[in-house]
């Protein structure tokens, strides 16, 4: 059984991560809050309040390329009814910039009429880049960027230290090792978090996420899972791990599937957009 909300993980980079934002923060003008889009409230750490206190953010709902479009509408609905400012972006194949720097105006409007009225020159906004670790936080400043300048890879933790880079002419932006907070309170917000990519695999059962994603796709998204495995609405009641390693020839000697083997192919299929795109909650089941 996974148990996420018993395991202590705080590794020594995030500790060093969380004291680096609170130094920096008197040096930025807003906070980027970015989240996964197939997750927004999963992906969100509920230690960023504290730790930003009053400075103005904005959500940044990355990889809405994974995410399905009509509950992505959802949530950037559900941000507005809340008067929290959040777009919604695709870093990957798109080019975000306009409607970040935009956004980014608009709530820092109050800074350049303080800078006008003190007669001083325009100057860029400083943002600092914050999320859980594989959210594309270094995705995401390199669309900014214009360059690859940020590491990038589909692992957590790849970004160690903190790094300024220039957007344009009026943008200057600080990315961020990803932070985790220290255990699991909610068991489904490690198994979302799992699904999606956002926990090193070391932490969970792969068999337990994937039976978990499956059942969530046989729920939300049947038709996804038939058209990619060939599995009826009506033995999804079924061992659905072996049943994809059945369809797939995940067997051992002897013809015993070999379930971990099938687990982590719908990982990784899930997490790379072969089954379609997926969202693993959406605002009206969380409220």
């Amino acid at each position: 059984m996974i148990v996420m909300n018993q395991i202590q993980w705080y590794p020594g980079h995030m500790a060093k991560a969380k004291k680096e934002v609170i130094e920096k923060l008197s040096q930025v003008d807003i906070v980027y809050e970015l989240l996964d889009a197939r997750a927004p409230f999963s992906s969100a750490n509920p230690m960023l309040k504290d730790i930003i206190g009053d400075k103005p953010r904005l959500v940044v709902m990355n990889k809405i390329d994974l995410a399905d479009p009509k509950t992505t509408e959802i949530f950037m609905a559900y941000f507005a009814s809340k008067g929290i400012p959040a777009v919604a972006v695709d870093s990957l194949n798109g080019s975000p910039l306009k409607t970040i720097l935009a956004k980014t105006k608009t709530i820092l409007a109050y800074l350049k009429e303080k800078d006008l009225r003190k007669g001083l020159s325009p100057r860029p906004f400083r943002a600092m880049v914050v999320g859980i670790p594989n959210v594309g936080k270094s995705q995401f400043i390199n669309s900014l960027a214009k360059k690859a300048k940020a590491k990038t890879g589909n692992i957590p933790g790849i970004t160690k230290q903190q790094t300024y880079l220039k957007a344009g002419k009026e943008l200057e932006l600080l990315d961020n090792p990803g932070i985790l907070w220290p255990k699991f309170e909610d068991r489904i917000t490690g198994l979302n978090l799992a699904l999606i990519g956002s926990i090193k695999e070391e932490i969970y059962q792969a068999e337990e996420v994937a039976a978990y994603g499956i059942k969530l796709m046989s729920e939300n998204y049947p038709e996804l899972l038939f058209a990619r495995y060939g599995i009826r609405k009506d033995i999804v009641n079924k061992d659905m791990v072996s049943e994809i390693g059945r369809v797939r020839g995940c067997l051992l000697p002897g013809g015993i599937i070999d379930r971990e083997r099938a687990a982590k192919l719908f990982l990784n299929e899930f997490r790379n957009n072969r089954l379609g795109r997926i969202s693993v909650e959406r605002p009206d089941a969380n409220v």
